[in-house]
């Protein structure tokens, strides 16, 4: 199974690379599937995006963490900790054109959006066992980004902002 799923690992990232589409600029009709992690807290991230005009896409993220206490929760004899799943619509605004970037594999961008955030609170005390809750609620999303070019179809980004992790990092594929 290990072997099947690097095999087809392989040879999806060898069909992005080979491909050709123009780098950094995004443009209507363009695809892109971005897989993260978060920095800020254990996570990972994905979306979607869909270009519905040149510097424009729109598309879906979705987002898990797990931050928790830590040492200092550890040393007081609390363990805390709260899953978090956040799920929406995305909007990406590219910003290469406007600021009149010569730089064609290095893509600056805008994120924003309304996602459901689903939290569950899981509390645990060296007394005994504690409260668990969960909510959800409604969240913004507003992320700046940044993207570099490995290949016409495979870049790394950075994101900051609200929605999930507040610092995020991964691959994108672009079709």
């Amino acid at each position: 199974m290990k072997k099947v799923l690097l095999s087809s690992l392989l040879a999806l990232t060898a069909f992005f690379c080979a491909s050709t589409s123009s780098l950094a600029q995004f443009s209507k009709g363009d695809k892109k599937v971005n897989i993260g992690v978060g920095l800020g807290s254990i996570g990972a991230n994905a979306s979607v995006e869909y270009g519905i005009m040149d510097d424009l896409g729109v598309g879906l993220f979705a987002s898990y963490e797990r931050p928790n206490t830590g040492l200092i929760g550890a040393a007081l004899g609390v363990r805390y900790s709260y899953n978090e799943i956040n799920i929406g619509p995305r909007a990406a605004y590219h910003l290469n054109r406007v600021l009149n970037m010569k730089d064609d594999k290095f893509d600056l961008y805008v994120a924003g959006g309304v996602l459901y955030r689903h939290v569950t609170y899981p509390y645990d005390y060296w007394y005994g066992s504690g409260i668990d809750s969960s909510y959800g609620s409604i969240r913004l999303l507003a992320r700046v980004g940044a993207g570099f070019q490995f290949t016409n179809n495979l870049s790394g980004f950075a994101e900051l902002g609200s929605g999930g992790s507040w610092l995020q990092a991964g691959i994108s594929f672009k079709f």
